[in-house]
């Protein structure tokens, strides 16, 4: 009998406990989420793809027709006919400079037979009594070198004035030349010591040649 009422006992506490499966108050399972669909991104990239290439072209070409009225065409500076007088100090040198690019500009020049050399521009004035005009070498900081033209030295024109020469030049004699430009840099030629009237027919038209220098 102890038994059969310590049965009963348990059933009773199971019946209390064990909610029932009609209880309102059962937390009910949470129900299994449904995948969301699968968006295809490379497909969609695909399909922006042309209108993407379109874009950067078009930002491509502004960008050029931005920069290119700034940027400059390449230099291409040929030196020619470097001479030297062999008469006196300071004397003169000449040089052609023949372009076949962009613009440039020469800054200065040196050589080591002479303690110091300076650009000269050959300018012409008026007197005031209306005579016929003058023209005279003037020391200046720059010579510009045309683009696709010329800079033509020569005697009664632009040229390059030596001062302080180590030694007297001889005819036939060699001396370096260094050039500086802005864009070309730094160039160096070989300049031949002639007298001026050798000078005046290699370098001038015929109508214009002289017996001496300036």
């Amino acid at each position: 009998m102890p038994s059969d009422l310590t049965s009963g006992r348990d059933r009773d506490k199971d019946a209390h406990t064990s909610p029932s499966p009609k209880d309102p108050m059962t937390t009910p399972e949470p129900p299994t989420p449904v995948p969301a669909p699968r968006t295809d991104i490379y497909a969609r990239i695909r399909r922006a793809a042309p209108v993407l290439v379109v874009l950067f072209c078009a930002g491509l070409l502004v960008f050029v027709a931005i920069i290119h009225p700034f940027s400059k065409p390449p230099v291409a500076i040929e030196v020619r006919t470097p001479l030297v007088a062999s008469e006196g100090d300071p004397t003169a040198a000449y040089v052609w400079l023949h372009n076949g690019g962009g613009s440039d500009v020469l800054l200065s020049a040196s050589t080591p037979a002479a303690a110091t050399v300076v650009l000269q521009q050959w300018q012409t004035s008026q007197p005031s009594d209306g005579t016929q005009t003058v023209g005279h070498p003037v020391t200046v900081d720059r010579l510009d070198v045309p683009g696709f033209g010329d800079l033509r030295m020569q005697p009664g024109g632009d040229q390059l004035l030596l001062s302080g020469l180590v030694e007297p030049l001889r005819v036939g004699q060699s001396i370096a030349i260094t050039l500086v430009f802005e864009r070309s840099g730094t160039r160096t030629v070989q300049a031949e010591a002639q007298t001026y009237e050798t000078i005046a027919d290699r370098l001038l038209p015929p109508r214009l040649k002289v017996s001496n220098g300036n």
